[in-house]
């Protein structure tokens, strides 16, 4: 299986990249993705300074949090928080 992860903001300069394709075997899930964007990358998700979306909803804001099964061509994107006034 296939998900797309984007990294916007301060993130892409820490990653180097904007966007890649990522497989994982069928049945993961959110876990997987914050284990191995933590040892690629030593990001840590969750985490209060970056926000992370599956599919435009906040990980936390899946009924099974970090325990979301993910599908084939989701879609991921992690920022930073932005604010202004």
């Amino acid at each position: 299986m296939k998900c797309v992860i984007r990294y916007l903001v301060s993130v892409r300069d820490k990653t180097g990249k904007r966007e890649e394709v990522l497989e994982l075997p069928d049945g993961a899930i959110l876990d997987d993705v914050s284990k191995w964007l933590r040892e690629s990358y030593g990001l840590r998700l969750p985490h209060p300074a970056l926000m992370s979306t599956l599919n435009g909803r906040g990980w936390n804001q899946h009924p099974e949090k970090m325990h979301t099964q993910l599908q084939d061509g989701d879609r991921i994107c992690i920022f930073s928080p932005i604010s202004g006034g």
